[in-house]
């Protein structure tokens, strides 16, 4: 058989925990023979932007042996960019208060924050629904550690998913993480973390990155994206990105965390951190690169 030039694709649908609309599940193989039993999953949020460079990378580290060949699952919403950007802001955000909402005047608006506080019930589903359904079509899988990748929004998801439930994945990727959601409203769960990942026999693996650049104000902003220069320059201020994801993972060391590694990328911004983060997370989080 020839060496194919592109990740493999099956799809299939699982209805949103809502009751509303479903999910489109996509799902990349190990471009080069795995092992019959405990291969490692990385599921991937965003999966309508992220799962394409996420299974890309997989095949082309895989087949190198870069590291061990794994299955990429992509959780996305097969819908227009509008759509989309309202749809994961419901599923990947914790509740926003009034006055938070109000604070991201127009940028909120474009994302449809009024309808955040998802996160537990997409949590749930990744944990209760769709795990189970992937171990079902691929029982190669059984066994294998489970990863969780997620940037920006998807980053905040997933340090709320670590600090909720510590033990529903072996590794997390944070990166660039919005931890700046409802006034950094997500450290107040550190304390309750602390306790729970001490009574964990085996910690996760946790890799938090942002771009070094990210805290730059832009000097102009794309049209079309519903918001002003000086909003997009006031929330960078406040997001405070580069500073956030450090004193983050400083927080998680505190709180007891011991297999955790954070990067700055010293010349990338928000867009160009994610492939970075995709290829050094997962090194990381299969036990290449501590």
């Amino acid at each position: 058989m020839a060496f194919s030039v592109r990740a493999s694709l099956e799809q299939f649908t699982l209805p949103h925990p809502s009751g509303e609309g479903q999910f489109m599940i996509s799902v990349a193989a190990p471009a080069v023979p795995a092992i019959e039993a405990d291969v490692p999953i990385l599921y991937v949020v965003d999966g309508d932007m992220l799962f394409g460079l996420a299974a890309e990378t997989a095949r082309a580290v895989s087949s190198v042996a870069g590291f061990p060949a794994h299955y990429v699952v992509g959780i996305g919403y097969d819908a227009d960019y509008a759509e989309f950007l309202k749809r994961r802001t419901a599923d990947l955000t914790p509740p926003i208060g009034a006055d938070a909402l109000a604070s991201l005047g127009g940028i909120g608006a474009a994302i449809g924050g009024a309808a955040g506080g998802g996160a537990d019930a997409f949590l749930a589903f990744l944990v209760d629904t769709l795990r189970p359904a992937i171990a079902q079509r691929y029982p190669q899988t059984a066994g294998g550690s489970h990863i969780l990748f997620g940037h920006s929004l998807g980053g905040l998801f997933a340090a709320h998913a670590l600090l909720t439930r510590p033990d529903s994945f072996t590794a997390f990727i944070i990166s660039s993480p919005s931890l700046w959601w409802n006034d950094f409203a997500i450290l107040a769960a550190l304390p309750a973390f602390k306790d729970s990942l001490a009574a964990l026999p085996d910690q996760p693996r946790i890799f938090v990155d942002v771009g070094a650049r990210e805290q730059e104000l832009p000097a102009s902003i794309p049209q079309g994206l519903g918001v002003t220069l000086a909003e997009a320059q006031a929330q960078i201020r406040s997001a405070r990105m580069v500073d956030a994801a450090r004193e983050f993972a400083d927080a998680l060391r505190d709180a007891g965390a011991t297999a955790l590694h954070h990067i700055a990328f010293a010349h990338d911004d928000h867009v160009s951190a994610a492939p970075a983060a995709m290829l050094h997370g997962m090194r990381f989080a299969l036990g290449r690169d501590d």
